[in-house]
């Protein structure tokens, strides 16, 4: 095989590896899902949610 095209292969391979190596990286921040980001879907449950928890930090006080 010639040795630009080998040259080439390498070089194509270096770039797949460090943007797959990147890619994970990512991949890994985005999975993380938050319980409240499930439960608070809109501005009425994220109301309801602060008052539930004001009224339950006043109850502690």
């Amino acid at each position: 095989m010639k040795q630009s095209i080998q040259q080439k292969i390498e070089q194509y391979k270096a770039i797949a590896r460090n943007q797959g190596s990147n890619h994970k990286s990512v991949l890994s921040k985005s999975v993380r899902i938050d319980g409240l980001a499930q439960v608070i879907r809109s501005q009425k449950d994220a109301e309801i949610f602060m008052a539930e928890l004001k009224s339950v930090i006043k109850r502690a006080q």
